[in-house]
């Protein structure tokens, strides 16, 4: 009862920061150029202009006129899901499969992110990575990859990336518990590419779908966010 209560806790937060921004960019100051009327477009027509019976009027020179402005798109309003790397990003893809949201709903944005990285020091050879990947999966740790790339971080473990130091270190935390002694937290810049995940604007009904999935990736966080500008087709 008491992780329902959480769960919906949540949820409504959720909504909440999601309304927020959608308000923002929606005031009604933003629909005032729609309604208004161009005065300096209106004109009162005196007697003396108007022709005399029976005579044709002689036609008024056209003016060039500016173009009606129009009103500013308002931005629309997304949920962020992310980040994730490595096998954590085809896992989140699909989750939000199951969603079954309309299509186009996500987006799926890769960025070159700095953060706090957990992770277990480079490993002398593959061998040693291995045995140490088998003693993670002992321990029930199942998120995790190995760099594999050339380089000083090769063989090194990745098992989660962070925006704070404080959720970092808090994962940490729940690996010592379950017995994994070798891994640090480091910050790190524009060191892995990472994936994050747009819903567009989401449905209350899909805020909390989302807010109950993100429980099985603890070091994932979801925040409202104006959705990001369309990426040009390639």
């Amino acid at each position: 009862m008491r992780a329902f209560f959480l769960l919906l806790v949540l949820a409504n937060l959720a909504f909440f920061a999601y309304g927020r921004i959608a308000l923002e960019g929606a005031g009604p100051e933003s629909r005032i150029p729609q309604l208004q009327v161009a005065a300096e477009r209106i004109r009162l027509i005196n007697a003396a202009e108007r022709a005399p019976a029976g005579k044709p009027r002689t036609p008024r020179k056209a003016t060039a006129s500016a173009p009606p402005k129009t009103a500013s798109a308002v931005p629309a309003a997304c949920l962020e899901w992310g980040n994730f790397a490595g096998p954590g990003a085809a896992k989140a893809e699909l989750a939000l499969a199951e969603l079954q949201l309309a299509p186009g709903q996500i987006e799926r944005v890769v960025i070159d992110a700095g953060g706090y990285w957990v992770h277990i020091p480079p490993l002398k050879t593959k061998s040693d990575a291995d045995r140490k990947v088998r003693e993670l999966r002992d321990l029930g740790v199942t998120e995790f990859f190995v760099v594999q790339d050339a380089g000083q971080w090769r063989y090194a473990i990745s098992l989660g990336i962070f925006r704070s130091e404080e959720a970092a270190q808090a994962f940490l935390a729940r690996l010592k518990q379950r017995g994994v002694r070798s891994a640090i937290v480091a910050r790190r810049e524009n060191f892995l590419k990472q994936v994050a995940f747009y819903v567009r604007e989401p449905s209350e009904a899909a805020i909390a779908q989302l807010t109950f999935i993100q429980q099985d990736f603890p070091e994932s966080d979801i925040r409202a966010v104006p959705c990001p500008p369309a990426q040009p087709a390639s």
